[in-house]
């Protein structure tokens, strides 16, 4: 996430389904990371795991949306969704892992 002012103790919770389907309906996988604000800033990132979560479909979509749970005490906010589709399978039929 970038250009949104972050400051030091605030927590983002990035929420992560992966879905066997193109439409986000079929769950395969979830995962939620809690990254914990270090510094003022304009970007936090959150990287997905391979195992467990990026691995449970080689075709299909993900879904993925934070709360922004600020440090001075005020009301937590959260972001709209965004739905993505996700391939593994390159056009000669192999399927991608973690090192390709």
């Amino acid at each position: 996430m970038d250009q949104i002012p972050f400051t030091t103790g605030d927590k983002v919770t990035f929420d992560v389904m992966v879905c066997s389907d193109t439409a986000g309906q079929t769950l395969a996988a979830q995962i939620q990371g809690v990254v914990t604000v270090t510094a003022d800033t304009t970007s936090v990132s959150y990287t997905i795991p391979w195992d467990g979560v990026l691995d449970a479909v080689t075709e299909g979509s993900i879904i993925a949306f934070y709360t922004l749970t600020p440090a001075d005490g005020s009301a937590p906010s959260t972001s709209q969704e965004a739905i993505v589709r996700y391939s593994r399978q390159q056009p000669g039929g192999t399927v991608c892992g973690p090192d390709n």
